[in-house]
């Protein structure tokens, strides 16, 4: 899911490429605002649509402070943009209840600002984090953000343990039908590999007995991942983080 991890880590600055990921289905006025995002000119996309009001602006609005916080040094910069992003979400969801990204930006809005939350937060918030998304796949079934936000969820929640996984109901086997259902839908998203591969390794990084298997799995994805062509700023980007990933599991 969106972080719910009490400190930052690998999976969660991957999280925050992949809320920039995947596109939008926007028409001319919003194209050019999109393609700004597309191609790394956050601070554009917000100058475009900080007074919009409708719902298709206010997702990328939301996607873009997330964009933005890549490029600030302190948390405290970063916690602010989040909120940004979360108020803009809100403001997406209210504008259209049944829009399936407002409640997805929503989500992954949320899911930033849990960085390090203390287990009870990170449980009730990462709660509703999932019901946003669950609604989402519901309003949607074709919101492959939403899966990955899911899959995502899902191990971030196993890595808080046993009282959490009971408390959330979350699973290995959700967590690998949400990715894999996020890769079916858009198979040709770097970031959808990546994050089922940091899944993947955070399952190792918790369970000894499986950890040679679960890296030679993720491994095997990530280098899937290396072979797709990047057709964004942020694909070339999370290309990138592809390559450091392998070269911190021994591969190519």
């Amino acid at each position: 899911m969106p972080p719910i991890l009490r400190r930052p880590n690998r999976l969660t600055t991957a999280f925050l490429i992949f809320v920039l990921s995947g596109p939008l289905g926007l028409a001319a006025p919003l194209d050019d605002a999109l393609n700004a995002l597309m191609g790394g000119k956050v601070d554009a996309t917000v100058n475009m649509l900080r007074d919009n009001t409708d719902a298709p602006s206010l997702v990328v609005l939301a996607r873009a402070y997330v964009g933005q916080s890549l490029f600030v040094g302190s948390m405290t910069a970063k916690k602010k943009l989040y909120e940004l992003s979360e108020a803009a979400g809100r403001r997406a969801v209210t504008a259209d209840p049944r829009n399936a990204e407002a409640k997805t930006e929503l989500a992954y809005a949320l899911g930033l600002q849990l960085q390090g939350a203390g287990i009870v937060e990170a449980t009730r918030t990462g709660l509703e984090v999932k019901r946003l998304f669950d609604d989402a796949v519901k309003l949607d079934p074709n919101t492959a953000r939403a899966w990955v936000g899911l899959g995502t969820w899902n191990v971030q929640a196993l890595s808080l343990g046993g009282l959490v996984r009971f408390a959330t109901g979350a699973s290995e086997a959700d967590m690998r039908q949400d990715h894999r259902k996020a890769i079916q839908l858009q198979p040709n998203e770097v970031f959808f590999r990546l994050s089922y591969a940091d899944s993947l390794l955070l399952l190792a990084k918790n369970d000894n007995r499986r950890a040679a298997g679960l890296k030679q799995e993720a491994r095997s994805i990530l280098q899937a991942a290396l072979n797709l062509t990047p057709e964004t700023y942020w694909q070339r980007y999370d290309q990138e983080a592809v390559r450091q990933r392998l070269k911190a599991l021994g591969g190519s």
